[in-house]
C-alpha cells in the first residue's frame, strides 16, 4: 500500500514537473524564436531604409546637377535637328565626328520600329526595343509615344542595355517623325555619382549582413543599374520574379517571394520608390526605382533550427533534473503524507481519512438520491491473541484481517479504514437498499471464519476470533456523519450483546434496551 502511494506521488510530481518544465521551456523557446525573427525583420528594415535612402539621395543629387547637362543635351539635340533638316539621310552622317563635336555624347538614331539603326556606339546598332521580352516592350511603347510628340525629353539616371553602365539619355523626334534622336552620356565618372555611389553602399551592406545575398537597383523597365549579366549586357529582373516586380511598381508597395535555390531557401523583396526632388515635380518614367534585396533565408532557418536543438537539449536536461528532484522529494515526503491518511500497520485508511470521507460520501450520495451505507466492524476475542501469543502475533492477525476485509468487499467505490485497535469501518456508496450492505457484512464474516494460522496456531479455531458488524444507512437512519457513525456503533453494540459473529442493522437495534 505504502509503495503504491509512493509510486502515485512520484508519478503525480513527475507529471507536474514535466508539464511545468514543458510550459516554461516552450514559452522561452517561443520568446527566443520571436526575438530572432524580430531581429531579422528589424535589420532587414534597416537595410532597406539605408539602401533606398542612398539611391534616393544619389538620384536627387543627379537631378540637382542635371539642369546644366540637360541644357547641353537640349542644345545639341537642336543642332542635330538642324543637321537633319539639311541632310535627312541619317545613313550618311559621320557619327564619330558628331560625338566628338558634342563633347563625348553618343548619338543614336531610332526608327519608327523602335530599332537603333545608326549610332556612334556600334554595339547598340540593331538593338530592337520591341524584342520578345517584357523589359524591352514596355520601353518600346514609351519610345513610340515620344516619336509621335514634338518635344525634347531627358530621362533620369538609366543604364545602357548592352553593358549595364550608367548613362543619362535624352530624346527628340525629327520633324517628319521618322526618327527619334537619342543622346547618351556616361555618368560613372560624374563627381556626383562618386559622392553618392549607392552601388558601393549596396555591396557593403551585403558584406556586413551575412543573410543579405545581393542588393540590386532596377529601373522601371527591369534593367539593373550598374550590373551586367553573364552576356555582358545589362542584368534584367528574372522572368519568374517579374510578376512581383511589376506588382511592386504598379501598386507602389513592397512585394516578397520565397524560392529554393541550390537546395537553400532565399527570399526576394522588391521595394519601390519614386525619385522626386519636389512635390510639384512631374514624375517621369525613369524616376521610378525598384530595389531588389535577395535575402539568405536559410541563415534564419538555420538559426531557428539551432534554437530548436538547444531548446530540446535544455528541455531534456531540465526534465531529467525535474524528475530526479521529484523522485527525491517523493521519497522524503511520501511516508509522512502516507501516514497522514493511512494506518501504519495495515495500510488501510485511518480515522482522519475516514471522518473526511464519510462526510463527503453522504453529501455526494444525497445529491444523487442514493443511500450511503456504513459498516462498523469489531473483532471478537482479539485481546486473547495479544495476551497469549504476543503483540507481534496480534499485529500479524490485524494485517491478515485487513487483507480479508479488502478481498470480501467487492462493492465499487467502497472505502475501508482501520479506526484503531481491532475496529474497522467500511463505507458503501450508491446503495439502492439495505440488502446490499447486509450482503457485504455476511461476506466479511464468512471470510474471517476461514482458518488463520499465526505462530503455528489456528487463531480462528483456538480463540474464536470472529467479527461483529453494525450497519447504519443514510439518510434512512441519520443525515450527517456523526449521527450515522453513532447509529452504526449502536448496531454493533447490539450485535455483540445478542450474538457475536453476526451483523445487525440500526433498525434492529433501535428498540434494544441495554439494561434489559
Amino acid at each position: 500500500m505504502q509503495s503504491g502511494f509512493k509510486t502515485k506521488l512520484m508519478i503525480i510530481m513527475g507529471v507536474f514537473s514535466i508539464l511545468l518544465t514543458l510550459v516554461i521551456s516552450l514559452v522561452n523557446q517561443h520568446r527566443l524564436k520571436e526575438q530572432l525573427i524580430a531581429g531579422f525583420k528589424r535589420e532587414s528594415s534597416l537595410v532597406e531604409d539605408v539602401i533606398v535612402t542612398a539611391v534616393s539621395d544619389a538620384d536627387k543629387a543627379f537631378q540637382m546637377s542635371d539642369d546644366k547637362l540637360e541644357e547641353q543635351m537640349r542644345d545639341y539635340s537642336e543642332r542635330l535637328l538642324e543637321h537633319y533638316r539639311d541632310n535627312p539621310d541619317v545613313a550618311s552622317w559621320d557619327y564619330d565626328a558628331l560625338k566628338k563635336a558634342s563633347g563625348g555624347m553618343d548619338i543614336y538614331i531610332i526608327d519608327d520600329a523602335q530599332k537603333i539603326v545608326h549610332s556612334s556606339f556600334a554595339p547598340d546598332v540593331g538593338l530592337d526595343f520591341r524584342a520578345d521580352n517584357e523589359t524591352m516592350r514596355r520601353f518600346a511603347e514609351l519610345l513610340a509615344e515620344r516619336l509621335k510628340g514634338d518635344s525634347f525629353v531627358a530621362d533620369g539616371l538609366d543604364q545602357e542595355s548592352n553593358t549595364g553602365k550608367l548613362r543619362k539619355y535624352s530624346y527628340v523626334p525629327t520633324p517628319d517623325h521618322k526618327y527619334l534622336i537619342e543622346l547618351g552620356l556616361y555618368q560613372e565618372n560624374n563627381p556626383v555619382f562618386q559622392s553618392f555611389n549607392f552601388l558601393e553602399i549596396g555591396r557593403k551592406l551585403a558584406e556586413k549582413y551575412s543573410y543579405i545575398h545581393e542588393i540590386t537597383v532596377f529601373t522601371t523597365s527591369g534593367k539593373a543599374i550598374g550590373k551586367s549579366g553573364e552576356d555582358g549586357k545589362a542584368a534584367l529582373v528574372s522572368s519568374e520574379n517579374r510578376p512581383y516586380f511589376d506588382t511592386a511598381y504598379r501598386e507602389n508597395d513592397v512585394q516578397q517571394v520565397k524560392r529554393i535555390e541550390n537546395g537553400r531557401s532565399v527570399a526576394y523583396r522588391y521595394v519601390p520608390y519614386i525619385v522626386q526632388y519636389s512635390q510639384d515635380q512631374e514624375v517621369r518614367y525613369t524616376d521610378h526605382r525598384i530595389v531588389e534585396i535577395k535575402y539568405n533565408d536559410q541563415e534564419l532557418l538555420d538559426k531557428l533550427k539551432q534554437n530548436n536543438n538547444v531548446f530540446l537539449i535544455q528541455l531534456l536536461a531540465t526534465l531529467a533534473i525535474a524528475l530526479i528532484i521529484s523522485f527525491v522529494i517523493s521519497r522524503l515526503v511520501a511516508r509522512p503524507l502516507y501516514l497522514a491518511s493511512h494506518d501504519w500497520l495495515t495500510g488501510l485508511f485511518n480515522r482522519a481519512a475516514f471522518v473526511q470521507s464519510l462526510s463527503a460520501s453522504i453529501a455526494k450520495n444525497n445529491r444523487r438520491g442514493q443511500t450511503t451505507g456504513l459498516l462498523h466492524i469489531d473483532l471478537d476475542n482479539f485481546k486473547q491473541i495479544n495476551d497469549e501469543l504476543g503483540h507481534d502475533a496480534g499485529d500479524a492477525f490485524l494485517v491478515e484481517v485487513s487483507k480479508r476485509i479488502r478481498s470480501a468487499v467487492s462493492h465499487p467505490g467502497a472505502f475501508i479504514a482501520r479506526l484503531g485497535g481491532d475496529e474497522f469501518v467500511v463505507i458503501l456508496n450508491d446503495l439502492d437498499n439495505e440488502r446490499t450492505a447486509t450482503e457485504v457484512a455476511r461476506a466479511i464474516i464468512e471470510r474471517l471464519r476461514s482458518p488463520m494460522e499465526i505462530k503455528g496456531v489456528d487463531v480462528v479455531k483456538e480463540y474464536q476470533t470472529t467479527a461483529s458488524i453494525g450497519i447504519a444507512l443514510a439518510p434512512e437512519h441519520a443525515r450527517n456523519s456523526n449521527d450515522l457513525y453513532n447509529c452504526a456503533d449502536q448496531a454493533l453494540y447490539y450485535a455483540k450483546r445478542t450474538s457475536k459473529n453476526a451483523y445487525c442493522t440500526y433498525g434492529d437495534a433501535a428498540n434494544f434496551d441495554p439494561t434489559g
